[in-house]
This record gives structure tokens, sequence and C-alpha cells, in this order.
């Protein structure tokens, strides 16, 4: 409501000016598909009316925000890199842009949740401590809260005993040292216009993304087109995409060409209006993840897919959302691997691990907080292992599992190890006989895990027998196959001993020499077949290349734009791809003759590179050979090209050249001929059963008329 003063006031809100509202609602209306220009004209017109201060803030009294990425908050991986970034190139004050906002209490338990998300990556938080939460500059105070909290940290110039340590910074970076203890300068927005302008923030945050601060993940861009959907449905009427995609592009982001498919899989597989799988994913994957790791638009599109015949298995939201995490985690995990979850061979394993994923959440909740960081990493990592084993793809360091059974029971018995809880188990019975006694053994060894001081084990021997290594174990290592018994477990030291294990030796070691191997003699003659090919090349010169012409497209045609007499145009197999196969023939290759006779076989393979579209290329970058671009025909008369055998100063190696067998006319294209290969077809079986004959009369008749 407005009041005598001409200013508007609303429950809970301070009396703003109307001409200050005014002024925000022009700028805000006036140009909003220029985000940039747009958000710094409302900071400048906020401060010009006293509505933004700038000011310094130590580290510790600064938050995040809840609309920082889109929700996401903070990535723990990236702050940690930061950190090395800034060690590596010096830290200036005049680089970092931020700008926060004045904190409520909302934020505070916002703030404590990531830090308890991060176990420990993020350090912590007090909350009550918070003056401001950030929308930019979030990274960069957290690096500096990481610095002076001390925390864990792999590696790097900063680091004593595992850890950041505050007086390395100061030895390293005097800036970065006070930057760090003093804080760095903000623009802080007065509680009043967040609580006015709720829809500003998000274009603030999106603003410093724009603006070449950190850039936009593509869970950043999900989570985002989530919300823009739930505010546009909210209005009532049909959600326009068009109008989505483009307040979701307003920062430029990279992953723009990714948007169709990833709204596409925020309909399909976003857990509803609140987008509760959306935010599991995304933590998750903030947690393991660098956010420089893309999954790319055709990746997006195949996770977003729903071919026919699987709408009446459901969404499968849980089973997408458990590929998505694996894609992030693995380079493994690409395209194809993807694809393999809408295959009917397997359908019904994914259909089965969707349902067990949701049992499992189920039994999480029932008991045990899913939220806390140990039950939540290991329902994602579950995840990953049902899908993982639905599409039959085996991670690198994953355990090897046979069945879902085993999956399901290992889960239940980290829950209980977590809780304390006889969690019960209906997979244990499908486990077999053996797995069922390992079970058990690690289910009666599992104990409390005492710590010292320093967070290292009490008992490590205990823990060691926990994991299925005791005393008097037999191990054996994995690279070179070493075995051997561990004798003793001394505080942090395993002591083995290798008496008794299996050693083989090898002597007279000259018999084994790499110059005496068949690779070696067949890598010999390859190299001699290049030597040769240079003296044909040298023997047969380009003379009548300017008679050729090589059409790029619409298709690649070699032809001639000036007549050739016979046998002029002579084309040798130049390249630098030589291959030996002691079994099989390649794909593509030109046969070359050697004394080798069936041992091994020698091929030539085409080496070109050309010319790119924009650009004339160096020549010496580009290769190409016209005797691989001549055409192949099965019709003999349309053959112009022939094949003679040719050799060079080695008598043992012979080369199948080509030379035109007629005259060639301009606008002939170059063809040789081979035969066409006819491929048996095997025999259909009738399917179904032979009809008995017409009877005599009318139809039989009718038939043989």
């Amino acid at each position: 409501m407005f009041t005598s003063d001409n200013s508007f006031t609303a429950p809970g809100i301070m009396a703003l000016p109307r001409h200050v509202l005014d002024g925000m609602q022009e700028l805000l209306h006036k140009e909003p598909e220029k985000l940039v220009k747009t958000v710094q004209s409302c900071l400048d017109f906020l401060t010009e009316h006293g509505m933004v201060t700038t000011m310094k803030l130590p580290p510790l009294a600064v938050g995040v925000h809840p609309s920082n990425r889109d929700g996401c908050g903070v990535n723990p991986s990236d702050v940690h890199e930061l950190i090395d970034n800034i060690s590596g190139v010096g830290w200036v004050d005049s680089k970092v842009n931020g700008i926060a906002v004045e904190v409520e209490d909302s934020h505070r338990n916002f703030n404590q949740q990531i830090c308890l998300a991060a176990a420990g990556a993020l350090g912590t938080v007090d909350s009550m401590a918070l003056k401001a939460v950030t929308l930019c500059g979030s990274h960069t105070n957290y690096a500096l809260r990481l610095i002076v909290q001390e925390v864990a940290h792999e590696g790097g110039a900063l680091t004593q005993d595992g850890k950041l340590s505050l007086s390395l910074v100061q030895k390293h970076d005097q800036a970065f040292y006070k930057a760090a203890t003093t804080g760095i300068t903000f623009k802080v927005l007065n509680k009043e216009v967040a609580r006015q302008w709720p829809d500003l923030l998000p274009m603030i945050q999106q603003y410093g993304n724009a603006s070449l601060q950190k850039q936009e993940h593509e869970l950043q861009m999900l989570c985002r087109l989530h919300a823009l959907y739930v505010a546009e449905h909210a209005k009532g009427g049909a959600v326009s995409f068009a109008e989505i995609k483009r307040k979701a592009l307003q920062s430029r982001p990279p992953c723009a060409a990714a948007v169709p498919a990833l709204y596409s899989f925020v309909l399909k597989a976003s857990g509803g209006s609140t987008g509760e799988l959306l935010k599991e994913t995304e933590r998750f994957v903030r947690q393991r993840c660098s956010s420089a790791r893309s999954l790319g638009a055709d990746l997006w599109e195949v996770l977003a897919h729903e071919p026919k015949g699987f709408a009446s298995s459901g969404s499968l939201a849980l089973f997408r959302h458990a590929m998505v995490k694996l894609a992030y985690s693995s380079k493994k995990m690409g395209k194809a691997e993807c694809k393999k979850m809408f295959s009917h061979d397997i359908k019904r394993d994914v259909v089965t691990a969707d349902a067990l994923m949701n049992e499992l959440r189920s039994l999480a909740r029932h008991h045990a907080d899913p939220s806390t960081p140990q039950v939540f990493i290991a329902q994602g990592l579950t995840d990953q292992m049902l899908a993982s084993f639905a599409i039959k793809v085996r991670l690198p360091d994953e355990k090897l599992y046979e069945s879902f059974d085993e999956i399901c029971h290992d889960f239940v018995l980290v829950l209980r190890h977590m809780t304390g809880q006889p969690v019960p188990s209906r997979w244990e019975a499908g486990l077999k006989e053996e797995e069922k006694a390992k079970v058990k053994e690690r289910d009666s060894q599992a104990s409390l895990r005492e710590l010292k001081e320093d967070g290292t084990f009490k008992d490590p021997a205990k823990v060691l027998a926990e994991m299925g290594f005791p005393v008097g174990s037999h191990i054996r290592r994995k690279s070179d196959k070493t075995e051997a018994v561990i004798t003793e477990v001394v505080e942090d030291n395993v002591k083995v001993s290798i008496d008794g294990g299996f050693f083989k030796v090898l002597q007279d070691l000259a018999q084994y020499a790499t110059s005496q191997s068949w690779n070696y003699e067949a890598s010999l003659t390859a190299a001699k077949i290049t030597l040769e090919l240079e003296d044909l090349s040298k023997k047969y010169k380009q003379d009548q290349w300017h008679a050729l012409e090589l059409q790029l497209k619409p298709g690649k045609v070699l032809q001639v734009v000036q007549p050739i007499q016979k046998h002029k145009l002579i084309l040798a197999p130049t390249t630098s791809k030589v291959m030996f196969k002691w079994e099989g023939v390649p794909a593509a290759g030109v046969k070359v003759e050697t004394d080798w006779e069936d041992a091994c076989s020698f091929f030539l393979l085409a080496d070109s590179k050309l010319p790119g579209d924009d650009e004339p290329e160096d020549p010496k970058d580009c290769s190409f050979c016209p005797y691989f671009s001549v055409e192949k025909t099965s019709k003999e008369d349309e053959s112009n090209m022939e094949v003679f055998w040719a050799h060079g100063r080695d008598s043992t190696l012979r080369f199948p050249l080509l030379r035109n067998a007629r005259k060639l006319e301009t606008g002939e294209r170059l063809m040789i001929w081979q035969e066409k290969v006819s491929q048996a077809v095997e025999p259909l079986a009738a399917a179904s059963p032979a009809k008995r004959p017409a009877p005599e009369g009318g139809r039989a008749k009718k038939r043989s008329k």
C-alpha cells in the first residue's frame, strides 16, 4: 500500500520511496533481454539512492545466498581448484567482483547444509556470525574461508601436513594473505531490496556468470529451467518453451546447445514441482566432480530420450539420474553406453534397477536420515552400481557384483554400520552360500571405529580385519602378482612376509631380445616398404597431376581436367600408414606382396588430410595421394584405370600401381573395376505350416486361370 508521503510499504517491508519503485520498474522492463546492461543499471540506481553499500567483510562473516548458482551453492572441487589457481598466478583485489545481500534468518540454515553436505571439504560455518550472503564472488570468498580455517587440501605450495597453512600463504603471496585475514570488498544490497524485487537476485548471479566469472554448469542450467517452468506454470495457461529458453540463456551459458535436451530431461525426470531428484543429483555431482566436466548436448539427448515401448515402464526417473551421475563420474560412460539403457534386451534389468533404487530410498528414510553426507553418498554410489550392472558396463575400480541382490544387501550392511540398527534385508536370501558366509563374517566383525585426536585409527589391525585382511591373510599385489602374508600391524604400517611366495626368474635374457622378435622383424619390413614407396613416387613423378582435380563437395570425386594419353598417368599408393597383421584383413587397405607369404600380411592405408573450408592450410600440414581416391566400379566398361605390379630396389616387395588403360578425356572420373562379391542369402524358413492343396473345382480353376 502507498503511504501519505508517496512511499510504498507491505507487511515486513520497510517503506521505499515511490520514485525508487518507479525507477526500478522502468529499468527492469526497459530492455529485459539485455541482462548485463539491465543489472548494472539497477545496481547503479540502487547505489545512488543508498540501497547498496560498499564494505569490506572478513571471509567468515560472508556466506552464500540460496539463489547463488540457481540454488546449487558452491562446488567444493572448484573452490579447492581455485585456491591452486590463485596460488599459481597471484591474488589481485581488483579482479574480484563481490556482490552480496544482507543476511536473513532463512539463509543461515542453507549455509549450514552446504557445509554439512561437503563433509568437511568446505570447512565449517558459524551461521550466527554471517553478516551477508553472496550472489557473485562466492567461490572466491569460500577459498579465503578455507585458508583461514586451514582445512584439508591435496598438494600445492600452500599445504602443510595435508592442510592449508595460513603462514605459508603469507610467505607465498602477501596480497592473498591480506585478503584471507581482512576480507574483500562487496557491494551489499539492503535486505529490503531483496524482499521487494526477489527476481533481481537470480538476475544478479546470472550477471556475474555472464561477466566471465565462473561458467555455468549443465546441472545449474537444469535447476534454472526447472525453476522457470514452475514459475511460468504458476501463472496459469500454457507454458512456452521459447519464453523459458529466452530467460535461461540471458547469461550466455556455454551449454546453450544442450538446453532443448535439458528441458526435456526436466519435464521427464525432475521429480515434480519440488525438483527433489534434480537437487539430489546436483548435490552428488557437486561433491564428486569439478564443474569443468560437461556431458554435451548429444549425451543429454540420449538421457532425455523416451523410445517407443518404454512409456509403459514409467519415467525411469531414478535410473536416468543414476546414469547422469555415472556420466559425470566416469569418462568411460559415453553416448554409446548410455544408449544401452533403452535396449530391449536389457529393458527388464533397467526397470528392475529403477524399482530397487526407489525401494532402497524408502528403506533409508525409514532407518536413517538420507540427507546426512554418509547415507547420501552411499545411496548415490549404490544407484551408480545398480545402473552399471543393469546396462552391463563395469566401471574401473568397481566391485564385481553377480546380482542385484548383492548390491542391495551391501547397501543394507552400510546402513546397519552407520545407524547401529538391525536394518532388515530381503535380498540376503538371494545370495550364494559363499557370499552369505563372507557377509556374515564381515557383519560379525563390524564395530565402532575408535579414532585418535589426529583422526587416525586407534586400532588399525582391527580395521584391517573388518575389511577382510586379518593378520595371517595371504595377499597378492595386483601389478606383478607378488604373493605375501600379513605378519603384523604396527601403528599405520602393515608388515608382510614374502617367504614361500611364488617367484619366476628369467635367465639367458639375450634370447628374448627385441631385435630377434617377429614383431620387430615385421616392423623392419614395414620400414622397407615406406622406403620403397619413396623410390616409386620419385620414379613415377607427379607429371600428370596437373591434369586432375579433386571435387570435395557435395561428394568426393577425382576427375580429369585435361586429356591424358594412355599409360601416361601412373599412380603409386604413397602413404605414411603401413600396417602389418598376423591374422585377418583390415576393413580398407592395399595389400603389398612380400616374402612373408601367409605368415604376416602388410597393408597400405590412406593418409589423407585436406584443407578445411574456412581458410587454406599450409601444404606441409596436408597430405593427399590420388591413388586412394580412384572410384571402384563393378561394371568393366566404366573402368578407365588398370592395375600393374612394380617393385623398387628390393625385389621381394611388389606394389599394385594404377595407370590409365586408355586415353582419358576432359570431365572423366577415374574409375577402377572391382569384382562385385555377392553374399550368399540364407533361405528363409516357413513362418507357418504349409497350406493344404485346394480342392478340385472353383478356386483351383481361378488360380490356374
